[in-house]
């Protein structure tokens, strides 16, 4: 009796990373989806405009990466443990260390936050172009409010005017001078 009673004690030992390893993963999932979210929502306040929205949001992703920063360094802790001192372990190194069910249930995980991620990448490319659009509209608004005067100072033909201070300058007055 007591020689199963061990046995089942160190199967319960030897499957515990495996299971706090995929309770990391479902979490990883979780604040990814919420970040996936976020982003979504992003993309809508960009295209009105809303500033404070888009603050508002900012904040609540940088709580959400630093919620996925703890988490990583939790998994590394983990499988670093896991490893026994060798060399740090990955997923995928990992994936052998656990019975069947639990590396379906693992390697299932780690297919849906690859999704998800790769879905986060896409809507965070489409922002970044949406942010580089209002950049481009806030600058041209700029420029047909404050047109450049003409240069009234002589340069000669092959000398750029930037040379003398004369580049895209807003300013009216050349503090140089």
């Amino acid at each position: 009796m007591n020689t199963r009673v061990e046995n089942r004690r160190t199967d319960d030992e030897q499957r515990a990373p495996a299971l706090q390893l995929m309770a990391l993963l479902d979490r990883h999932l979780t604040l990814h989806r919420h970040l996936l979210q976020l982003a979504y929502q992003k993309t809508d306040v960009l295209k009105r405009g809303d500033m404070d929205g888009l603050m508002q949001l900012i904040q609540k992703e940088q709580t959400a990466i630093a919620a996925i920063q703890q988490l990583e360094r939790e998994r590394a802790q983990l499988v670093a443990a896991w490893s026994d001192g060798g060399h740090p372990l990955t997923l995928a190194d990992c994936l052998p260390k656990m019975d069947e069910e639990e590396r379906q249930k693992a390697e299932q995980l780690a297919s849906e936050l690859l999704d998800v991620i790769n879905e986060l990448q896409a809507v965070n490319e489409l922002n970044g172009q949406l942010i580089r659009q209002s950049l481009q509209w806030v600058t041209l608004m700029l420029d047909q409010l404050m047109p450049q005067p003409p240069n009234v100072n002589y340069t000669a033909p092959n000398q750029s005017t930037r040379q003398y201070g004369h580049g895209r300058s807003r300013s009216l007055f050349d503090s140089k001078a």
